[in-house]
């Protein structure tokens, strides 16, 4: 795609900057039409922008928000797909470079005035058509990774299954009546993982295990008070159960058997009987890890954007107190907006003691 100047928005000493491309409306094969140029008309408009990137079963969503006061700008339609990048063009205490954020496709447009403005609102670009069409399959005797690779080809995408969840055995696993992206988010809560589509690719990887699906190592972000402004700490009521448990159907003894994971006091018992110990073991192990992640939340205001802050990434907090500092948190979900006092963002962590 063609590559446009970047809208530039000072904050203090520190430039800002967002690069957006245009295509049309995806065809057939999921390929897009050429990028188109937005500088002319973007560029001098930007009123503002926000991202929300989310490690749950939700679409990344992109807002943007720009000036049409002389009624010269072109329409831009539901459908056509937007690719962003965002970062800082020079500044101190930021890393420089433009981020990758993906692609989205715009399913709302609006105007408001006055001042005549134009919002659109778009939605991670590969979370829709066919992926969302329900269908019943049965998977049965196979992995967890040669699943989400089915998956990924029925919908023309690729597959990436970190190598601790590739290998899992799948007894019997029933798509009945489920699109393709909800039975993935069910698979993502079976085994407690996150499941995703990025820039054509089904992601599929372990919740808090700071790892990207192929492997790589997400860099651990080091945060102190120094680096924002409001900042909200939120400690749960602890769980009554202290594990889980969950039943399977033996068919030597034609009886149910149970598993566990962690404590056997008050331990929660999964609804449905699942088909061998192993599909039983990973949804119990699930859902113990659900618990024990819920205890702790940390909400925290940014004063410098960091684009590079995604779900799933491993963050240390210091010099809160010894409770908070001591928590291992996690990225559970990043906002960056982009306005007249430049680029920041927010994020939500999840914690475990």
């Amino acid at each position: 795609m063609a590559s446009i100047p970047p809208q530039q928005t000072v904050q203090s000493a520190n430039v800002a900057a967002v690069r957006l491309t245009l295509a049309g409306a995806e065809a057939a094969d999921g390929t897009a039409a050429t990028g188109t140029d937005l500088s002319d008309r973007i560029n001098p408009r930007l009123v503002s922008l926000g991202l929300t990137e989310s490690r749950d079963e939700k679409a990344d969503k992109l807002e943007l928000t720009l000036h049409n006061h002389d009624g010269l700008l072109a329409p831009i339609r539901k459908g056509v797909i937007v690719t962003l990048a965002l970062g800082w063009l020079k500044g101190s205490e930021v890393a420089l470079g433009l981020v990758d954020k993906g692609r989205f496709t715009v399913d709302e447009v609006e105007e408001s005035g006055p001042p005549d403005v134009v919002t659109l609102r778009a939605r991670s670009a590969d979370l829709g058509g066919r992926f969302r069409k329900r269908r019943t399959v049965l998977h049965k005797q196979t992995t967890l990774g040669a699943v989400v690779a089915r998956i990924a080809r029925a919908n023309g995408y690729r597959s990436r299954v970190h190598a601790s969840l590739a290998n899992l055995p799948i007894t019997l696993a029933e798509q009945r009546g489920k699109s393709d992206m909800a039975f993935l988010h069910d698979l993502g809560k079976r085994y407690d993982a996150t499941a995703t589509v990025k820039d054509r690719t089904v992601i599929f990887a372990p919740i808090g295990g700071g790892q990207t699906a192929g492997g790589t190592t997400l860099p651990t972000l080091a945060l102190t008070k120094r680096h924002g402004w409001a900042w909200r700490f939120t400690e749960a009521q602890r769980e009554e159960n202290d594990g889980a448990e969950a039943q399977y159907h033996d068919p030597a003894t034609a009886r149910r058997r149970t598993v566990r994971a962690g404590g056997r006091t008050n331990p929660r018992r999964l609804r449905r009987t699942y088909a061998s110990a192993a599909d039983a073991q990973a949804a119990a192990d699930a859902q113990h890890q659900r618990q024990t992640r819920a205890q702790y939340s940390f909400d925290y205001e940014l004063a410098l954007g960091d684009p590079a802050i995604v779900p799933g990434r491993p963050v240390t907090l210091t010099g809160w107190n010894s409770r908070i500092d001591a928590i291992r948190w996690t990225v559970k979900e990043a906002s960056h907006d982009m306005g007249a006092d430049g680029l920041k963002s927010r994020i939500v962590l999840d914690g475990r003691g």
